[in-house]
């Protein structure tokens, strides 16, 4: 997305569209083409020497450019329509119904949009299009009770973070419900001007030390009271951040040997088995696709510098550009002395996943993006069941927190 709005830029390089770069265009209708005509076109439009007919041709040319097969095409159409007055109702419409990368910066900017059709957006599981719609300099009520009911942890964080948002009391404590133990998530919302008593008691539970006594300071609440409510809160907090993507299962090989087998071993299952504290999981799936004994992958994988994860991920030919959240990953299990055991856990998942989106956010790489976006989703384990299923372990499910 970085990559189309730096292409995209209406300010740079403003030059009209030639007879050549029409004849360039005809004769190499590569998408990097067609992204550089394009630019001249709103360049035209924007300096509005075009005449009436030309004004006409050329926005039929842009919608015909917003249709086109190619992603990086649209995705560039995107950015530039994002907050124009070129952009109309239904090609907005037809925008944010398109894939989340093209989707995104109209969801995120244009000021246009309803609160029925953010709504309806975000009735999709897309992941990508709830974090722009919790980032739009404006969030109403309903749609932020939406985010929060069905968003995941980035978008929750987005939406609480963001000055603009409305967000009423139940949704503030719908987001502590499912990601109260998030250190990002808790202490964005302690952030929240206005807070009522009953959104305050629920957080000191869940916040720093430096964030309870900002919000002791901030209601008068007694040294005796906020100890009350620490040990009442530990007690409730037992929710599941991230469903083990395996369970109740000995025989970790036969499940490898399925999934590996029917191409089913990707990068973001074993990264979300990593996350969920699969550790003997994750171990054995790099080695399978690295082809090298799950010793050694898992020596790869611990070694203190940045060359043993490196090789191990190009060994398995999964992206390089993957390696910052992989070993950020790794470094909690090592800083916390956590080996897969369900002991710690539950601490380890809520640490892991709060670290990941400190360190590894906002990026300009889609696919850091893509990879934390499917922590939550729920395919990981259904391809888990079915590998399982396979092999004719047993398996023990656990319900995900809704």
């Amino acid at each position: 997305m970085a990559n189309a709005e730096n292409i995209m830029d209406p300010t740079a390089n403003r030059t009209s569209l030639s007879f050549q770069d029409v004849e360039r265009l005809l004769a190499s209708p590569s998408a990097e083409t067609r992204i550089e005509t394009m630019r001249k076109l709103f360049d035209d439009l924007e300096a509005g020497a075009l005449s009436p007919a030309e004004r006409s041709l050329a926005i039929e040319v842009v919608h015909c450019f917003a249709g086109d097969a190619q992603t990086a095409v649209r995705e560039a159409v995107a950015w530039q329509l994002r907050n124009s007055p070129l952009l109309t109702e239904d090609l907005a419409e037809r925008l944010v119904r398109d894939v989340g990368r093209v989707a995104f910066p109209i969801l995120r900017d244009a000021a246009s949009l309803t609160d029925d059709l953010l709504l309806d957006v975000l009735s999709s599981p897309d992941a990508g299009k709830h974090l722009a719609v919790a980032r739009r300099s404006t969030v109403s009520a309903r749609v932020s009770g939406a985010i929060v009911e069905r968003g995941n942890v980035i978008a929750v964080t987005a939406l609480l973070r963001n000055g603009g948002a409305e967000v009423p009391e139940p949704a503030l404590h719908r987001a502590l419900d499912r990601f109260g133990r998030v250190r990002m998530v808790s202490e964005a919302a302690a952030a929240r001007p206005g807070l009522s008593l009953a959104v305050v008691e629920r957080m000191i539970a869940f916040v720093s030390d430096s964030v309870r006594a900002t919000l002791t300071r901030a209601h008068g609440l007694s040294p005796e009271l906020v100890e009350r409510l620490i040990q009442r809160g530990r007690e409730a907090a037992t929710m599941r951040l991230l469903r083990p993507v395996l369970r109740g299962a000995d025989d970790v090989d036969s499940v490898i040997q399925w999934l590996h087998a029917n191409g089913r071993l990707t990068a973001a299952l074993l990264f979300r088995a990593l996350c969920a504290g699969d550790l003997a999981l994750f171990t054995a799936g790099m080695a399978a696709r690295a082809a090298i004994p799950t010793g050694n992958a898992q020596a790869l994988a611990w070694d203190d510098g940045e060359l043993g994860m490196a090789a191990l991920l190009k060994r398995a030919k999964i992206a390089g550009g993957l390696l910052p959240p992989f070993q950020v990953a790794v470094g909690v299990a090592k800083r916390m002395g956590y080996d897969g055991a369900e002991a710690g856990r539950e601490d380890f998942q809520a640490e892991v996943i709060g670290e990941l989106f400190t360190a590894c956010t906002p990026t300009n790489d889609w696919r850091v993006d893509d990879l934390l976006l499917q922590l939550f989703e729920q395919k990981s384990d259904e391809v888990i069941d079915r590998a399982l299923d396979q092999a004719g372990l047993p398996f023990v499910p656990v319900r995900m927190v809704p």
